[in-house]
């Protein structure tokens, strides 16, 4: 969050934007980081991005409350398109209950029109579940002969090139 001040106070607020998002992506049961892109966006203008960040955020005043609105009618108030477009990928047991109420509205709005929910799984690599890259004799091969003839072409080259100076000069 340090680092997210310190872009703000410089006026880097897309840098900041980026650091809220991959924050989002890291911890996204977390709904004050939501809250505070949506306060980003907000004071740049972009109140339908702002809305989209506070849809799941209990409404503080009326600008908050009219920013949910115009992103709601950007997007036709469909549910399935607002679910695809916030991309929740938390623990709906983790939200307090207003946001809880709003995904509920939302899957129900989204499975009458759609008969479907979408739901996007959260991006956790367990430690020490993965592998490390391995690489095979002939991907080994090829980068040795692939080293060894840019070092063995200029070689050849200067040998055929005195052979020909050789050729000229000496017979």
């Amino acid at each position: 969050m340090f680092r997210i001040e310190q872009d703000l106070k410089a006026g880097r607020k897309k840098k900041a934007c980026d650091r809220l998002r991959n924050m989002i992506n890291q911890f996204p049961n977390d709904i004050s980081l939501r809250k505070k892109l949506g306060q980003i966006y907000f004071e740049a203008g972009f109140l339908d991005e702002a809305g989209k960040f506070w849809i799941l955020c209990t409404p503080e005043n009326n600008e908050m409350k009219n920013a949910v609105e115009i992103y709601r009618k950007s997007l036709s108030n469909s549910g399935s398109a607002i679910l695809k477009d916030i991309v929740f990928r938390g623990d709906k047991d983790c939200l307090d209950e207003y946001a809880i109420k709003v995904m509920a509205k939302l899957e129900q709005d989204s499975f009458k029109a759609t008969k479907h929910i979408p739901v996007f799984k959260a991006k956790i690599r367990e430690k020490g579940k993965y592998s490390e890259s391995q690489t095979g004799f002939l991907s080994k091969l090829g980068t040795f002969l692939f080293v060894g003839s840019i070092i063995l072409i200029p070689i050849l080259g200067i040998y055929k090139l005195f052979e020909l100076i050789k050729s000229f000069f000496f017979q």
